[in-house]
């Protein structure tokens, strides 16, 4: 019962993320016909400008979305879904602000429609966070112990960012006070600094110590060749996962379980 449900799980995650592709490829036909339209006729009307940004705003989070859905079937998978409702909120926001007087820049923005553009920005900045967190959280089964701590640290350096953005946006500009302004966003700018350095550092480390680790596999061959064979058989959740990951990476079972076999050797000799 429990294989059945892991798979059925699986199944439909596969199915969601490929309405989020098709929705991405779409949206971007729709812009572009009317990209194509709007230079051949000369003119983009009001109607027109506001399916073009739809669209593009659909495109956006849908990407969000395959980010969030990048994650759901691992042990963090509640971090995707909530990203993923997040997104959502903010697709929905974006939506009503282009379709509610966009362009009007003699109207006066009513409490409602501020309240609209201060959750429009707020979930939006989430959404991309938790896009941002969920990818890095694909290392936390990198080979080494101290690429899987400073993945932490980077976890941590993601959440300050819209820690400190989201009081601005309540506040509508009038946080930080004045006289504390300058080292607010002094640190602000080294918070993104430093999130950027392990954005682009951490997964960089991470395949050249899986490339390093390709010579695995083929030593554990060698071994096997000369030791006697081993049968494991999996049931349940194990052989599903096996299953799974044999089928996404183009595998045989045995394979995807040497390869694990390999990994968690040369990760135990060099700690």
């Amino acid at each position: 019962m429990t294989s059945q449900h892991n798979t059925g799980e699986i199944r439909n995650i596969k199915g969601i993320r490929r309405i989020a592709v098709w929705t991405v490829v779409i949206a971007l036909v729709i812009t572009a016909l009317i990209g194509i339209y709007t230079i051949v006729s000369g003119e983009l009307g009001e109607t027109q400008g506001k399916v073009m940004l739809t669209t593009l705003a659909v495109a956006a989070f849908s990407v969000l979305a395959l980010c969030h859905l990048a994650i759901v079937e691992r042990d963090v998978k509640a971090v995707g879904w909530i990203g993923i409702g997040m997104s959502a909120l903010a697709l929905l926001t974006a939506a009503i602000l282009i379709w509610w007087n966009f362009g009007d820049y003699t109207y006066q923005p009513s409490g409602i429609y501020m309240n609209i553009t201060k959750t429009f920005a707020i979930s939006g900045l989430v959404a991309l966070s938790l896009a941002h967190a969920n990818l890095m959280l694909l290392l936390q089964t990198a080979p080494l112990r101290w690429i899987r701590s400073s993945l932490s640290v980077a976890l941590i350096l993601i959440a300050i960012v819209p820690t400190l953005v989201i009081p601005v946006i309540l506040a509508e500009g009038n946080f930080p006070p004045q006289s504390f302004q300058d080292v607010y966003w002094r640190f602000f700018a080294v918070i993104l600094i430093l999130d950027a350095l392990c954005t682009i550092a951490l997964p960089v480390a991470t395949l050249i110590v899986r490339g390093q680790n390709k010579q695995g596999p083929a030593v554990s061959a060698v071994d096997a060749a000369s030791s006697p064979a081993v049968t494991v058989t999996l049931t349940g959740a194990a052989a599903s996962w096996v299953k799974s990951q044999a089928a996404e990476s183009s595998q045989t079972a045995d394979q995807v379980v040497t390869s694990l076999i390999a990994v968690a050797r040369k990760s135990k000799s060099n700690p």
